[in-house]
């Protein structure tokens, strides 16, 4: 820490350098106080010398230290005592006696069923790549468990980018917003989602830079922008082909840059865009046609562009044609050339390197690549109706459900099925936790996890080009453990660990010294030592490495050019070229006739997921689920501001109360997702009214197509809702 940063503590305390764990982009850099004579920590600031960061944290992460010493923590080993669901109770356990339960039944349903049978069911309840994806997947890998499509956020954009550019690249936003003329954020609200975001917007808005926003909701992010444009839910592949249109009507696009690095771009112009004119787009979309041309226009003025795409572009059923088109807007401009330039919904391709490292994960250990995959978008039927992948039965059944990192009773599509899955007597069910989530109410055994404070771990930012190590501040609460220790725990109990050489005996720093900082096998990594790690906490990514240097050594696809004709998707009997498909309880579904809203559920601005609703100033802030709806819309139902709402369709039902907004698009609804059900008036959140259908490639949630109606409700008909609910 240089010395204009120094920062002072009382005497008897310590200062330490920490990671923040949550999914999001910024993966922020944190200093934490700990009272030595308690062991206690005492204060959590942002830290001031990370580029990012920048010395201050957002609302949730400010309130870090409520979530650590929490009432609502597992601080011990549980076993249910009593039936599955709401309301389950709970007795406390030893370790011994919980991994002698857990390995025992592991044991009992390879010997009846096989190890298919067993199935994780993880995901981004924190981020570190150790507990994350590292030790967790050595000790699948030597069980053969089944695996898991861990695909319930980005997979639709990740594979777009594959398809597309073959990783994540280009600059991020902070590096974009020192030179650009025009940045573009499209379906994402960074206040909410990312707010470090926000300084490098003000400041490249202050020298000039033009920022539109692209979202159908009125978002916090829309306020911070020149110009905010609300197509319909679900047609951004229709505008971002109706730009090219006019960007090659115009000649504006670069036509050397399209020789020289992509392919595909002859077909494009002469067979899909014309299929594009402005008026079509304009029907399709909701937009001016003078709007999208004034878009294109701006877009197509400059190479200095920078268009910054978010999650909601993922959750469509017409997702990975979608993002494919936005991505492709900076190959007909040519905006790759300018060190500003390009489009990306982040870094994930690159910065989480190990996810994709057999050396990492030891696949010797075992022939996992051969079990089955089950998509966890589609768990609720898995385990319901005992069907998997392209409708194929699951069989064996799955006996075993292995929770952690995740709140499967709350953030999976048709939720009620999930938890309908819950309740079978034959489920054998394990929640890792740091909280009393919903799930553990469908669990057999309760492990408790902790918290950053208490544990080693290595992060890349997906949103930025940095890498920071978490070391323990404070001893572990209760008997609480990191994912890490956990599975060494359990490799143990089941006698693995003699067999596995160091896959289960490696410290967490050995796995960061050894392969997380590997250089050879990740160079964005090439560079960063360890020690400088332990004294900054933090480093930048290699991101100008001569490997990366994409106009010169050409892009990671098969080529090395980009596809804009894509022969992987055709593979897939997918259209090869970008193009709009009418979208499944879309805008233009003739299913509206019944359900006429087209429900959004948006990231909350004060939890993260199911993280921080324990959190009881948090959840004093955003007080209730809520429906922002249209004023006419509202009115044509009789709907006042502040009235509870049903919102309902043919699979489900939730309940929220009515926020009015007139920049709200008709019909649409906004929510928030992944609410806690046992925090809503009728018990369940809005993920029961969505399907379990995938995007049209990328295996991803189609969570945004989704059609309902609204109508004014009471407290009497929630209490009955929530009665009833699984």
């Amino acid at each position: 820490m240089t010395a204009s940063h120094k920062l002072e503590v009382p005497p008897g305390h310590s200062l330490h350098h920490v990671v923040c764990p949550h999914d999001c982009p910024d993966t922020c850099s944190m200093l934490v106080t700990r009272d030595d004579s308690s062991g206690r920590a005492v204060a959590v600031q942002g830290d001031p010398t990370h580029p990012i960061t920048r010395g201050y944290l957002c609302n949730k992460v400010n309130h870090y230290l409520d979530y650590v010493y929490n009432e609502r923590r597992v601080l011990y080993p549980h076993r249910r005592v009593g039936p599955k669901g709401p309301g389950a109770r709970f007795e406390r356990i030893s370790w011994d006696e919980a991994l002698t339960t857990v390995t025992d039944n592991f044991r009992r349903i390879i010997a009846e069923h096989g190890s298919e049978a067993i199935q994780p069911f993880n995901f981004s309840g924190t981020l570190g790549q150790i507990g994350y994806w590292v030790m967790d997947n050595r000790f699948w890998n030597k069980l053969g468990a089944a695996r898991l499509e861990m695909s319930i956020c980005i997979h639709a954009a990740f594979w777009a980018c594959m398809h597309t550019y073959g990783s994540a690249n280009g600059p991020d936003l902070a590096m974009a917003s020192e030179d650009a003329e025009v940045i573009i954020l499209w379906g994402v609200n960074s206040v909410s989602t990312g707010v470090h975001a926000v300084p490098f917007l003000r400041a490249a808005r202050e020298r000039g830079c033009r920022i539109v926003v692209i979202d159908p909701r009125p978002t916090r992010t829309a306020w911070l922008a020149d110009w905010h444009l609300q197509p319909r839910p679900g047609t951004d592949a229709a505008l971002a082909l109706g730009m090219m249109k006019v960007l090659v009507d115009r000649g504006l696009h670069d036509q050397d840059f399209l020789e020289r690095h992509t392919r595909g771009w002859r077909e494009l112009i002469e067979t899909r865009l014309p299929e594009y004119p402005l008026e079509r787009v304009a029907a399709i979309t909701g937009l001016a046609v003078e709007d999208i041309e004034r878009l294109a226009l701006l877009y197509g003025g400059t190479q200095k562009s920078y268009i910054r795409a978010g999650h909601g572009l993922n959750r469509h059923h017409n997702s990975g044609q979608m993002c494919r088109a936005v991505l492709l807007l900076p190959a007909l401009t040519g905006a790759w050339r300018e060190a500003c330039g390009g489009a990306g919904f982040g870094r994930l391709e690159e910065n989480w390197n190990p996810f994709f490292r057999p050396d990492v994960q030891r696949d010797e250990l075992g022939d996992r690549a051969a079990k089955r995959i089950v998509n966890m978008v589609q768990m609720g039927r898995a385990l319901l109706h005992d069907i998997g992948w392209n409708e194929e039965p699951l069989d064996p059944p799955i006996k075993c459900l292995f929770v952690y990192n995740a709140d499967p009773a709350n953030c999976v599509p048709n939720v009620a099925d999930m938890r309908r899955g819950l309740m079978r007597d034959d489920l054998f069910t394990v929640v890792h936790d740091t909280m009393w989530t919903d799930s553990c109410d469908y669990a057999d055994i309760v492990l408790p996890a902790d918290t950053q404070l208490e544990r080693t771990d290595f992060h890349g930012s997906y949103g930025y080009y940095h890498y920071a190590m978490n070391r323990p501040v404070i001893a572990p609460l209760g008997e609480s453990v990191s994912n890490a220790e956990l599975f060494r725990r359990l490799a143990q109990s089941m006698g693995y660990v003699e067999s596995s050489g160091d896959a289960f005996t490696q410290s967490d720093e050995d796995i960061i010294r050894e392969h997380l900082l590997d250089g050879e096998k990740n160079v964005l990594v090439d560079g960063i030592r360890f020690e400088d790690l332990v004294e900054n906490g933090w480093a930048r990514a290699n991101y100008a490495h001569p490997a990366r240097q994409w106009l010169e050594v050409g892009w990671p696809t098969p080529d090395g050019r980009i596809q804009i004709w894509s022969d992987a998707l055709a593979a897939e009997d997918q259209d090869p070229l970008p193009v709009h498909h009418v979208e499944m309880e879309g805008q233009e579904d003739p299913l509206r006739a019944r359900f006429p809203l087209q429900v959004l559920s948006n990231a909350s601005h004060y939890f993260v997921g199911d993280s921080f609703q324990t959190v009881e100033r948090l959840q004093a802030m955003q007080s209730r689920p809520t429906f922002e709806i249209n004023p006419d819309e509202a009115a044509r139902r009789g709907i006042a501001d502040g009235d509870l709402c049903r919102l309902y369709n043919d699979r489900g039902e939730t309940f929220g109360h009515a926020v009015i907004l007139a920049a709200m698009l008709p019909g649409v609804v906004g929510t928030q997702k992944q609410f806690k059900g046992s925090n809503t008036p009728g018990g369940i959140n809005v993920n029961a009214l969505n399907t379990e259908v995938l995007t049209d490639f990328g295996f991803a949630p189609s969570f945004y197509s989704c059609l309902a109606e609204i109508e004014k409700s009471d407290d009497a008909t929630a209490a009955r809702a929530r009665a009833a609910a699984p």
